[in-house]
């Protein structure tokens, strides 16, 4: 290490750190070119998990290493140190790292970004042992793993016991419940083409509200996005209960508030999401999320040279004055700040206040049955659909990974079938070999 070398560490390989690190090369690279700057990633994994095709892939759509992009090629600049953060000491700006290998390793910082992101909630009783989650890639294994063997289970079952293995509970009613939900159900539809002794089961998938309205981060005003909503919930036979919350769950299904009990071979949680809480950054000031609070500029209050951005910091919406949302889109544009920010910091200049004032939210119900506001206007169907599908593919960390997770979507529409649902080998390859064909050229590139 050169005398003088300002070192930046971004904790986390999600969305912030991604975007963040992508600022600072951008503003930084003659620097970290002349030997000036390092930046170093601590991080457990090797691949950034892209959420945003969660329900497509749980359905079958896309293959799941079609979202994982390598985080070697996406912090092509920097180093990667593969280990879990177990303490950051403040005052000497030292970070500890417990390495994948095993061992101990000391990281120094001059600027450091907290970017841990969240985890699924455990609020409920029960909910670790019994029910199933998304956010990490083994809860997200395992729950995939689950509905499609339930699926297989019930295609080889009379109807009675087919009946019965096909019974969800799915407890969250924001964006996420109602497109797991949604998809769960024309998944299910689409397997009887595949499994015929399905075609006269019709499976029972509750989605749990605790709310008056499905979408409680969406504004009231978006009525024709939830009057959408319900009615493909309802036509795709989901038994909507509103108003209730779970508060247990065991082996045979959920208990609700109201006392009433779901029989359930599989409770899918997206209730919310619980923060980390780091050893050495117990006395940094928290909201009643646990979120620590940073500044318009995305510093930690009270803490110099420590920054955050994503689902782990309480950012406030510059408009609003209020918290902004947990989630990508916002991860994304606060990570991409406090890079630029981290750098203003490094060459001595002045830093300028976080003020973006949001995008939009969207969600797929299914092919071509979409929900989102874009600056207020609001879109269904085919249409939300679309301009989701092509936010997406924007904000892919990798575009290797990007074209052949667009080649499972010409698989899907060539074929119509789902790739990663039990398709033979000799029928993969032929359209693979056409979806390939046609994007050679956007390989090459």
């Amino acid at each position: 290490m050169k005398n003088g070398t300002k070192q930046i560490v971004l904790i986390g390989g999600g969305y912030a750190s991604i975007w963040a690190y992508r600022s600072i090369v951008n503003e930084l690279l003659i620097e970290m070119m002349a030997g000036k700057v390092r930046i170093t990633i601590i991080c457990p994994d090797e691949f950034h998990f892209f959420h945003g095709w969660t329900a497509e892939s749980l359905t079958g759509i896309i293959g799941d290493q079609n979202r994982m992009s390598p985080l070697s090629e996406v912090f092509k600049y920097a180093d990667i140190v593969k280990g879990r953060v177990v303490h950051i000491n403040t005052d000497c700006r030292i970070v500890q790292v417990d390495l994948n290998n095993g061992t101990r390793s000391i990281v120094p910082y001059d600027q450091i970004l907290l970017g841990m992101g969240s985890e699924d909630s455990n609020s409920i009783e029960g909910l670790t042992a019994y029910a199933y989650q998304l956010k990490s890639k083994n809860a997200y294994d395992e729950t995939k793993s689950r509905i499609h063997n339930l699926v297989r289970q019930a295609a080889e079952s009379d109807g009675q016991k087919a009946q019965k293995l096909l019974r969800f509970v799915i407890a969250g009613c924001g964006f996420t419940g109602v497109e797991v939900a949604a998809n769960l159900a024309e998944f299910i539809h689409d397997s009887k083409k595949q499994y015929t002794s399905l075609c006269n089961i019709h499976p029972s998938i509750y989605l749990i509200n605790s709310r008056e309205e499905l979408l409680p981060g969406l504004h009231r005003n978006f009525r024709r996005i939830r009057h959408y909503t319900d009615k493909i919930l309802l036509r795709y036979g989901i038994k909507i209960l509103n108003q209730l919350k779970i508060t247990w769950i065991s082996d045979k299904g959920a208990c609700l508030s109201d006392g009433s009990f779901i029989e359930s071979e599989m409770i899918i949680s997206t209730i919310g999401q619980t923060r980390l809480v780091l050893d050495g950054t117990e006395k940094m000031e928290r909201d009643s999320e646990n979120r620590i609070i940073a500044n318009s500029f995305l510093q930690v209050k009270n803490h110099f040279g420590i920054w955050g951005a994503g689902d782990s910091v309480q950012v406030m919406h510059s408009g609003t004055m209020s918290p902004c949302p947990s989630n990508a889109l916002w991860a994304i544009k606060q990570g991409e700040h406090a890079g630029k920010n981290i750098a203003r910091a490094v060459l001595n200049q002045s830093l300028k206040p976080f003020t973006y004032k949001g995008l939009g939210q969207c969600a797929s119900l299914g092919i071509g049955k979409g929900i989102g506001e874009l600056h207020g206007i609001q879109f269904t169907g085919w249409l939300a659909w679309i301009i989701r599908w092509f936010f997406f593919q924007y904000f892919m960390p990798s575009k290797k990974v990007m074209w052949r997770e667009i080649t499972d979507w010409l698989y899907f529409f060539i074929s119509g079938k789902r790739k990663y649902v039990n398709i033979p080998e000799n029928e993969i390859g032929i359209i693979n070999k056409i979806s390939i064909n046609l994007l050679n050229p956007l390989y090459e590139n």
